[in-house]
């Protein structure tokens, strides 16, 4: 059962991009949900630029629990490992998980992702990403905008491959409904490279009876990637996300006997 005002966790990876994560963490402090039922937990991929000064100045200043997670750099993108080391690592009391990526979030962002958990159904919930070299809160500014209401509104549906990283949420109960060791922890740790490693988790959430909500107003912003941002942090993305797309959009096809992703 999930509480009137369940214990949340909010959970982050971050390598090498120390403005932006002290941004992302200094916009989810400004959360309206009382600073008592939730906490961060971010995990530092072996950054060598100042990421980890920054964090420890956070974690040391902030009114809110920040537990930082600091691991050698293996691979990139090794996001499936790393969320399941963020989830792990979270207080024992979580009820409700929320996974974000390097973003800016809205005051009630916490508060939009709960309100799903709370009547304690199983619910997989995928917020908007807005996108754009400044910041926006306009949906046209969303790649998935289409799968809203009228309006804008929030819609639920059947499209697994529409659950992006940077903004979800799911409850405990639903996640150790769907664990399986050693390797499903909730993420599938044989997955790496870019992509699809969300899709995955959302397609055996589906299976197991959650019903999965794109709701608009537990979106994030998500500024542009640039490539000299990408150059300074080491990544050739534009490879990572070629490469990543082909070999994991296949190993979902292979490991779940499906003929083709659904397109949203």
């Amino acid at each position: 059962m999930v509480s009137e005002i369940p214990y949340v966790t909010v959970y982050t990876i971050t390598y090498n991009q120390s403005d932006v994560v002290r941004r992302t963490i200094d916009r989810l402090l400004e959360q309206d949900y009382p600073r008592q039922r939730w906490a961060i937990v971010v995990l530092d991929d072996g950054s060598t630029d100042d990421t980890a000064v920054v964090l420890a100045r956070q974690a040391r200043y902030s009114p809110i629990s920040i537990n930082v997670l600091s691991v050698i750099h293996e691979a990139d993108y090794m996001s499936a490992a790393r969320w399941n080391q963020c989830i792990a690592h979270s207080p024992a009391q979580t009820e409700v998980f929320i996974q974000i990526d390097d973003v800016c979030v809205r005051p009630d962002f916490i508060q939009q992702h709960v309100k799903w958990h709370i009547p304690d159904l199983p619910c997989l919930v995928t917020g908007a990403k807005f996108e754009g070299p400044e910041e926006t809160w306009e949906l046209s500014s969303c790649r998935r905008a289409k799968l809203a209401g009228p309006g804008g509104t929030v819609r639920e549906t059947e499209q697994f491959t529409a659950v992006w990283g940077a903004s979800l949420s799911f409850s405990r109960q639903l996640m150790e409904t769907v664990k399986e060791p050693p390797h499903d922890m909730p993420y599938d740790e044989r997955m790496s490279g870019w992509g699809y490693h969300e899709v995955e988790l959302a397609y055996r959430m589906q299976k197991a009876g959650a019903t999965i909500v794109y709701d608009p107003q537990a979106g994030v912003f998500h500024q542009d990637h640039t490539t000299e941002s990408e150059t300074h942090r080491g990544l050739d993305r534009d490879q990572q996300v070629t490469r990543g797309t082909q070999d994991n959009q296949q190993y979902v096809l292979a490991k779940h006997t499906l003929e083709q992703l659904p397109r949203w």
